[in-house]
C-alpha cells in the first residue's frame, strides 16, 4: 500500500510510511504545546529532514485541511487570545486563506518580484 501523506511504500497493510509516523506522532505529541520553532527543535532531534516533516504537514487528504493549517490556527488563535482578543480561526479558515492567497489572483495581491501597490496614492 502506498502512504496516504508522501505516496512512498508503506507497506502491505499500513496507510502511513514510518517517517510520516514519525511526524504525526510528534505533532499529536507536542503540536499544541509547542511553537513552530519547538516543533522543528523535535522534528531534527528525531532525524527527519525538512523534505520529509513539509510533505507531510502540506499533504491534502480529500477535501480536509492539512496538517499545516491545524497548527497555524491553534498558533494564531493562542496569539489573538495572548492579546485579549478572541482566537476564532479555523483551520477550514487557515485553508480557505492560504489557497486565495496561492491563486493570486485576488484583489490585494501581486505577483513575486512586483512591488505592492502604493495605498497612499490610489
Amino acid at each position: 500500500m502506498r502512504c496516504i501523506y508522501c505516496r512512498k511504500r508503506a507497506g502491505i497493510f499500513a496507510k502511513v510510511c514510518a517517517p510520516c509516523t514519525r511526524v504525526i506522532a510528534i505533532v499529536e505529541r507536542a503540536g499544541a504545546e509547542v511553537g513552530m520553532a519547538g516543533l522543528v527543535d523535535l522534528f531534527v532531534a528525531d532525524g527527519l529532514s525538512r523534505e520529509q516533516v513539509d510533505v507531510v504537514l502540506d499533504a491534502k487528504i480529500g477535501s480536509r485541511p492539512t496538517i499545516r493549517d491545524h497548527l497555524t490556527s491553534n498558533l494564531t488563535n493562542a496569539l489573538m487570545r495572548g492579546l485579549g482578543m478572541p482566537g476564532r480561526q479555523s483551520p477550514q479558515d487557515v485553508s480557505r486563506i492560504r489557497e486565495a492567497m496561492n491563486a493570486g489572483n485576488g484583489a490585494g495581491t501581486w505577483s513575486r518580484g512586483e512591488s505592492p501597490p502604493d495605498w497612499r496614492h490610489g
